[in-house]
């Protein structure tokens, strides 16, 4: 699809700036509000971006974060594969990310505790094994304490974007920090009843307005704003945007997967690839294994940016062996599940 310079601004807008209302976002970029609001309905009518609301899975009892992947037998159809994925990755709610990359499978998982995620994953492979495209040959699993290991991007698009249309990166998100985990964990396990019911209604419903979830809810638009506004100061609940990226000129979407060891402290858990802007949207590092996903738009930038990328974790560590870098078409991906929290956080309130 081709881009006018004010489309390609504002697109990039509403995924680095998900907070801001129109108004605020009109005059952060400099785009009349009416070009905003016009640009930005037809790209919502198009799908070309969603709204997510996400909690912070810091504050809830899961312990580990699992990171699978692994080469299929055959590439998958999206007709007559796709919605069988789906009724299997819909019987697994701690499995909240789920893709399919034409050959090869791809999920995130959060888990209270080991036993937790050997069960899950072991159901998860044999129904995988029924439907005929793995035979549990060659899986990579990785397995990341959320106690000693960094998300360093979370499906966040503003890099990948910002690469795309050569927009000068920003600095540090304005918007970010807010307020420490201990006020975020203590109200999260102490909602009432009422609330835990309007956190759930936001969470499924994360496009809709205040007034039609308050309908939904049986509840009033007060009560929901009120909520909302208070999960979203203390940082319970965060708001992001996610883009359809198939349809945006992307043709290569990349996965690496890494075993190290860290020379030193000097950069932490995680290298700073932010400095190098770097169009990965998922990344995560433990203290031996990381892992990511990126988009470039032809195999020069593809190019490009590994080369950036191998030298800064040159810095960063020694590899315990070779990389696994893969490359798929954006074009072939089924997604099953897109940051699908909503199962994870019933499962905790029900546990609260």
């Amino acid at each position: 699809m081709k881009f006018s310079k004010n489309e390609k601004k504002i697109l990039w807008g509403l995924v680095r700036y998900p907070m801001l209302n129109d108004r605020q976002l009109s005059e952060k970029i400099k785009v009349r509000m009416s070009t905003l609001n016009a640009i930005k309905n037809k790209m919502k009518r198009s799908d070309l971006i969603k709204d997510r609301i996400i909690p912070n899975v810091e504050i809830m009892d899961y312990e580990i974060l699992s990171l699978f992947w692994s080469p299929l037998t055959r590439t998958t159809d999206t007709k007559k594969d796709g919605d069988r994925l789906i009724k299997i990755f819909e019987r697994y709610p701690n499995t909240y990310t789920a893709m399919v990359f034409g050959d090869a499978i791809f999920f995130l998982s959060l888990y209270r505790n080991y036993t937790q995620y050997k069960i899950t994953e072991f159901n998860q492979e044999v129904e995988l094994r029924e439907m005929g495209i793995y035979d549990g040959e060659n899986p990579h699993r990785a397995l990341y304490p959320l106690s000693t290991s960094i998300i360093n991007k979370n499906f966040d698009y503003t890099a990948v974007l910002e690469r795309a249309f050569d927009i000068d990166p920003v600095p540090d998100k304005f918007d970010e920090g807010g307020a420490p985990l201990e006020k975020a964990r203590e109200k999260i396990h102490h909602l009432s009843n009422k609330e835990k019911m309007i956190l759930r209604g936001i969470l499924e419903n994360p496009d809709m307005p205040d007034n039609k979830i308050a309908d939904l809810l049986n509840t009033t638009r007060q009560a929901v704003a009120r909520h909302r506004k208070e999960l979203l100061e203390l940082g319970v609940i965060k708001k992001t945007r996610v883009i359809d990226y198939k349809h945006l000129g992307f043709n290569i979407l990349t996965m690496v997967d890494m075993e190290y060891t860290k020379k030193d402290d000097e950069f932490g858990t995680a290298p700073p690839s932010s400095k190098l802007h770097l169009p990965s949207f998922f990344s995560v590092y433990g203290n031996t294994e990381g892992a990511s996903l990126s988009l470039f738009m032809d195999f020069e930038k593809y190019a490009e940016g590994k080369e950036r990328y191998t030298d800064l974790m040159k810095e960063f560590c020694t590899w315990r062996k070779e990389p696994y870098i893969n490359l798929y078409s954006p074009s072939n991906t089924i997604t099953i599940k897109h940051q699908d929290y909503l199962p994870l956080v019933e499962e905790f309130l029900d546990g609260n």
